[in-house]
């Protein structure tokens, strides 16, 4: 839930900027286009009824609106603060800034805080000094001064200049909040805000928040509804937990079984029938190994554009070889021809083989009958009645019928041609057969064999060439990307598909040895090189059994699957292991699923990564009401997110204690004794990052970064 406190809409000082004036048109765009759901007006040193009403009710629907000022304020330093109230005190507000400023130029006067705070004393305020960064800045005893004269420390924030310096001042307990600040209203929506992880419907609501008041906490939490589940650090203990749809910390001391628990909820939720991503620091290498894994590669011939060829290679297990007639039958005829004179009188005995020619479009109209039948098929399983009406569907169904019958027709007469030739053949050799055998005489070959010696070479010729163009295509890589490295950029994982060669090996063919597949495409080749040598029966037949033995029928198994880690040029890379780690966490946390589990993912990955670019993607998870449990022992992490449930681990005296809470009443309540109760604040900053002392210097090095 954004939020924005430190908003201007209109140039009062001479220092502001004119594209600081916004008109209501454009305040609902960038409002909505930002999807800022609470914010303040607070335009330096003036408060303008008037226009907080127009702007008001402009974004009646989508935001709410409080008003505010932004006053310059004379003290150990000069600097800024905000003062904010309830939207409802609108007119009172106006009554007290206008009050203060009466009379004054705007562009020069200071207040002391005692006079600011004696002006809004009768009001419920808000309080944000600009903080360290963020300039003009309160000091650090002025900052004090302020929280004695409001009496309530829990409406006193401060703003710091940007996230990073926000996140170090947060982990110190200070209550800060960040807004746009904003100069050119048509970038609105590029500024920073700060992010409520307490979906707030009031002002009143937000106070009691600040507060920390547990029961406004629960009834808010309350909105986005737990699992119970139960974890287990231990085969033998079962504690019952609760899990809500955003983020969940696991953090503790070490040895505490934080892992276990992890994975126990992990196995718990995912047999309930959630989809679950795990990222487990100590087994991330494997785990990333198996992204070059080609399980998930179907051997898909379409991808490189051939053809599975299953009619060629059947033509070529049932092929068989012919010889042309021997002369010596030649010798025989004219030898015997004149035994019989009943013979003589048969003219047929004379005839030779009819010699059937396809017509030009045979193998068109074959095809087209195949295409046809499909179509009627696919017809016959839709209900047409759903997408036709009565009159166009009689139409359509006379049309198919039209086209069907029309194609068959061809068909058929292409078949009575061939299959005539066939008959006038088969009558020959049979009137022969029965002639020679009576006569006791030889009749004249019907053929000399040539021509269908030479058909069938020819045609095994061509079917062999037609299979081993199939597997000599271009292959086709595919990427699909990975992550990115700071130093490498953009990073792919390749899917390479690409048919038999030389340097494949035998993983690249799952279910086949490459071998087997090498000596099939040798055999195939040399086939088509010794066509017309006496022994092609033996070659084929050798091809043959190869087929058998290896279970190949197809071009299929030829097709060979890899991947391979690229950069975006294209150029192999080996990540290192810490590389790994982060291509494969950031890779979990994109994918779509239920519930994250990630255990110790800051392991190998610097303070700064995880904050620039995991953290996001945790926080994104979180608003789209995903589950995520992380057991870690990072700040950045376990802090900075804001977890809606914290489990806390201890092992002290020998007993292990779970405590459970959350940062937004500061509580950490052990399970199995109510009164038992730490500081989340307190043991978050012992547990994580080796303590306080982390903090601080993390502080300082952010610090000296900005300078």
């Amino acid at each position: 839930m954004k939020i924005d406190l430190h908003c201007h809409t209109k140039k009062v000082k001479k220092g502001d900027a004119a594209t600081r004036n916004v008109t209501a048109e454009l305040f609902r765009d960038k409002i909505e286009l930002a999807d800022v759901k609470i914010v303040a007006i607070t335009n330096h040193n003036a408060f303008d009824l008037e226009q907080y009403r127009v702007l008001k009710e402009k974004v009646l629907d989508i935001c709410q609106v409080w008003p505010g000022v932004e006053i310059d304020v004379g003290g150990e330093t000069r600097f800024h603060l905000i003062v904010v109230v309830k939207p409802e005190e609108e007119m009172r507000f106006s009554a007290a800034v206008n009050k203060l400023f009466e009379g004054e130029d705007l562009n020069k006067c200071l207040h002391s805080l005692e006079e600011i705070c004696a002006a809004f004393q009768e009001f419920e305020a808000l309080f944000i000094p600009h903080f360290h960064d963020k300039k003009p800045a309160i000091s650090v005893s002025d900052k004090e001064k302020l929280a004695r004269l409001v009496g309530d420390s829990s409406r006193v924030f401060i703003e710091p200049r940007n996230h990073r310096t926000l996140g170090v001042l947060a982990n110190q307990e200070m209550n800060v909040l960040i807004g746009s600040d904003v100069q050119d209203w048509n970038h609105y929506e590029e500024c920073t805000f700060a992010d409520l992880r307490l979906p707030v419907g009031s002002f009143s609501e937000f106070l009691l928040l600040a507060r920390r008041d547990t029961s406004v906490v629960e009834t808010l939490m309350s909105k986005k509804t737990p699992l119970e589940v139960a974890g287990s650090p231990h085969s033998s203990v079962r504690l019952r937990l609760r899990i809500y749809p955003d983020v969940n910390i696991l953090f503790g001391q070490k040895g505490t079984g934080k892992t276990e628990i992890l994975k126990s909820l992990y196995k718990e939720m995912q047999s309930s029938g959630k989809t679950c991503r795990k990222y487990i620091a100590s087994e991330n290498t494997e785990d990333f190994n198996a992204f070059t894994k080609i399980g998930d590669m179907e051997a898909d011939l379409s991808k490189v554009g051939a053809e599975m060829c299953t009619e060629e290679f059947a033509y070529i297990s049932e092929w068989t070889d012919t010889n042309p007639t021997e002369f010596g039958r030649y010798l025989q005829w004219a030898d015997t021809r004149g035994y019989s004179n009943n013979k003589k009188r048969m003219k047929i005995t004379e005839a030779v083989h009819d010699v059937f020619v396809k017509d030009e479009k045979y193998d068109v109209h074959k095809s087209d009958k195949a295409k046809t039948d499909e179509v009627v098929r696919n017809l016959r399983s839709i209900e047409l009645t759903e997408y036709f009406q009565e009159e166009d569907l009689s139409e359509f169904r006379k049309l198919i019928g039209t086209l069907y019958d029309a194609v068959l027709s061809k068909r058929a007469d292409d078949l009575i041609s061939e299959y005539t030739s066939s008959l006038i053949n088969y009558s020959i050799d049979k009137i022969k057969s029965i002639a020679d055998l009576k006569s006791d005489t030889v009749s004249r070959p019907s053929t000399t064999g040539l021509v269908d010696f030479a058909k069938r070479r020819i045609k095994l010729f061509d079917v062999v060439g037609k299979i081993l163009k199939n597997l000599s295509v271009s292959e086709y890589n595919e990427q699909v990307r990975l992550g990115s490295l700071e130093d490498k950029g953009e990073i792919f994982i390749n899917y390479k598909y690409r048919m038999l060669c030389p340097e494949e090996k035998t993983e690249h063919f799952p279910g086949y040895g490459i071998r087997a597949l090498r000596e099939t495409k040798a055999k195939l080749e040399y086939i088509k090189h010794h066509i017309f040598d006496d022994d092609l029966a033996t070659y084929v037949e050798e091809f043959n059994n190869l087929c058998k033995e290896n279970s190949i029928s197809s071009t299929k198994p030829f097709l060979a699957r890899s991947k391979q880690i690229i950069t975006a040029d294209g150029k192999e890379y080996t990540p290192s292991n810490g590389e790994k780690a982060i291509l494969l966490l950031g890779h979990i946390l994109q994918e779509d699923a239920d519930a994250y589990f990630l255990d110790e993912p800051e392991l190998g990955m610097g303070n700064s990564y995880i904050d620039s670019d995991i953290r996001p993607l945790i926080t994104e998870l979180a608003q789209r009401r995903k589950y995520v449990v992380i057991a870690t022992h990072n700040a950045n992490i376990a802090v900075r997110t804001l977890p809606y449930m914290s489990i806390f681990r201890t092992h002290e005296n020998g007993e292990y204690k779970t405590y459970i809470g959350n940062p937004f009443d500061d509580r950490l309540v052990n399970i199995e004794n109510q009164t038992d109760v730490k500081s989340w604040t307190e043991e978050s900053m012992h547990s994580l990052e080796g303590g306080s002392e982390a903090f601080y210097e993390r502080r300082d090095i952010y610090e000296s970064r900005d300078n």
